[in-house]
């Protein structure tokens, strides 16, 4: 099961909107488990959905706005769904990058 995120920083109103976070019952069926996660595009300050087999190297994407390569950086990665539960506060935001953005969920997807 996977959920929809917003996300907003309290530091400079950045704002995002149907973050797409972790997977579908029918693609954790699958034999190569993929997954969404959330990277920041410093190209663009914007965070975006990506899909990830797991087990497997990062996927080689691109950033949804401007289409340059997007580096799927440790660092890079918003860290929501840990093995302590979900982390939705204090995260760097992409545009100012205060530690003041947070994540809301919206919806599930199955």
């Amino acid at each position: 099961m996977g959920l929809i995120l917003d996300a907003a920083c309290a530091a400079c109103a950045f704002r995002a909107g149907g973050l797409r976070l972790g997977a579908t019952h029918a693609e954790i069926g699958q034999h190569d488990v993929c997954t969404r996660e959330l990277y920041l595009a410093p190209c663009c300050a914007r965070v975006q959905s990506v899909r990830v087999f797991l087990g497997r190297p990062l996927p080689e994407v691109s950033c949804e706005e401007c289409a340059r390569p997007l580096p799927l950086r440790p660092e890079h990665r918003y860290r929501i769904a840990t093995l302590k539960g979900e982390v939705f506060r204090a995260h760097p935001c992409p545009r100012c990058g205060a530690r003041a953005l947070a994540f809301s969920p919206q919806a599930e997807f199955r």
